[in-house]
């Protein structure tokens, strides 16, 4: 029977002297990006709750992500911010490490920087606001990794094993499988490997991966009796998504050219990050071109043409569900084009002065990243006190009105208008999500946030009702921030007229 003294000495035999880098970093500068989050009272990003009130339901099932409420259950459905950002940062250490297997990443400086670069990801701070999910879905991404270290290691069966472990926790990180094996052939081709064959069994490896996933949801789903979700497409994964490929495939280029170059999927214009990015794609090339002078003219085809796919295995998603868009959460995939950069850079810069300057550029696009993170954390806390003040000042005046009590309806003429001061300095995604749901649909958000912070119980009126009374003189007479109860409806004007 293996004791403790054996565990930890298989450990010590398994683990490298610059290993300790990568968990260092990792749980350091992890601790400084998400110590506002620790402290402050940030509300999730696409609602008005405050992300630990949340747990994963039979929500998370219907929507194939069975594994979400295992992992619920294994930490006994407690949602506690530091207990799960530790987890995570235990399983995106493990992620980096085996990158660094994966990769041949064996220098002190690239493996810093690659962990910077994990653990700051846009994609995984934006993860963090859906705090329940946040150890999830950095499993996920592990399992991705060790999907791709088994493709390279030629153990098919575990690759399709962590696989469908890690779309069971969230369909999104099969991009990070599909660009890792991109990402392999590529670096096969600057190296003169003839492995095209090779790269093609690794593409239906990934393809078995999927597909023995979707067959195992399906008869899961039909034991238990439960059906998907119709959300975003992924529900008709079949002809529809065949038949839309022309326009998906258009939607991924479009969708990866806007998170390097726009405003659209993540904030980059205001700390220059497609500047960054531009220089960063210009050094990239420079090398492979330089590289490729050495190549036959069949390996430089075929390098283009993989280069020219991986925008849609990085945006996969817009594919699989075809009524989807890529965004910070489920954009995960863009990742493996940061860490294909990182390790062009090591192996084929031979200057020192050259690659002193790229890899500084690598360091500032982190940095940026922290920045945008902490500004995205720090949106969402100024959300939240605004409208805690403003709801504070609403249910104060309909208490004092006469015939006030709790079972009457509420609507509101519009929905509350705030920005954040520092939204412009956010990663941009939901996090400009000032202008909240209080219209009457209210009761998904606006009664969630009223219950939960004031105790109060409160229900929407229904449209026709909303419409009926926008077209009342009483209504039409009211000042602005104004709250009345009119035909049994407690009516908070805070625009001019409705805004349906």
């Amino acid at each position: 029977m293996m004791n403790v003294e054996k565990v930890f000495s298989f450990i010590k035999k398994k683990l490298k002297k610059e290993d300790k880098y990568i968990f260092g970093t990792v749980f350091f500068v992890g601790l400084i990006n998400f110590f506002y989050l620790l402290t402050h009272h940030v509300l999730s990003p696409d609602g008005l709750a405050y992300g630990p009130i949340y747990k994963s339901n039979g929500w998370e099932v219907d929507l194939g992500r069975p594994l979400l409420l295992v992992v619920d259950r294994l930490r006994g459905g407690l949602v506690s911010p530091p207990v799960i950002l530790f987890v995570s940062f235990i399983f995106i250490s493990l992620s980096v490490l085996f990158i660094t297997r994966i990769f041949s990443i064996k220098k002190t400086i690239p493996i810093i920087l690659l962990s910077i670069l994990f653990i700051l990801f846009p994609v995984l701070s934006e993860s963090a606001l859906f705090i329940y999910c946040m150890d999830s879905y950095s499993i996920a991404l592990f399992f991705s990794i060790l999907s791709i270290y088994f493709i390279q290691k030629k153990k098919p069966i575990w690759a399709i094993f962590f696989m469908i472990g890690s779309l069971s926790l969230y369909q999104a990180y099969i991009s990070v499988t599909l660009t890792g094996v991109f990402v392999l052939y590529l670096l096969d081709i600057v190296e003169k490997k003839d492995s095209l064959k090779e790269f093609i069994w690794n593409l239906v490896i990934v393809f078995l991966g999927l597909l023995s996933y979707l067959i195992l949801l399906k008869v899961g789903m039909a034991i238990f009796g439960r059906s998907m979700a119709d959300y975003k497409g992924a529900s008709s994964f079949g002809v529809n998504t065949i038949l839309s490929l022309p326009k998906s495939i258009l939607h991924a280029y479009q969708d990866f050219y806007s998170y390097f170059f726009l405003d659209s999927l993540i904030y980059n214009h205001y700390y220059f990050r497609h500047l960054l990015n531009i220089l960063l794609y210009i050094i990239l090339f420079v090398v492979l071109f330089m590289k490729s002078k050495k190549l036959k003219m069949t390996s430089i085809l075929l390098g283009v043409g993989t280069i020219l796919l991986f925008p849609i295995a990085c945006n996969i998603m817009d594919l699989i569900a075809c009524d989807t868009t890529i965004n910070l959460v489920t954009g995960i995939g863009f990742i493996m084009f940061y860490i294909f950069v990182l390790v062009v850079f090591e192996r084929y810069i031979s200057n020192i002065n050259f690659k002193t300057i790229a890899f500084v550029l690598l360091g500032i696009l982190t940095y940026t990243f922290m920045l945008s993170n902490n500004g995205t954390f720090m949106a969402r806390e100024q959300t939240y006190q605004n409208y805690y003040s403003q709801m504070s000042t609403y249910l104060q005046k309909a208490k004092n009105l006469e015939g006030y009590h709790e079972e009457l309806p509420w609507m509101f003429s519009d929905i509350i208008r705030y920005q954040a001061d520092v939204a412009k300095a956010s990663n941009g995604y939901l996090a400009l999500d000032y202008e909240t749901y209080n219209n009457f649909y209210g009761e998904l958000e606006t009664c969630i946030f009223v219950d939960h912070y004031f105790g109060e119980r409160m229900v929407m009126s229904g449209l026709d009702q909303y419409h009926a009374i926008g077209e009342t003189e009483e209504f039409k007479e009211m000042k602005l921030g104004e709250v009345r109860i009119i035909d049994g409806v407690v009516v908070v004007k805070n625009s001019p007229e409705l805004a349906f």
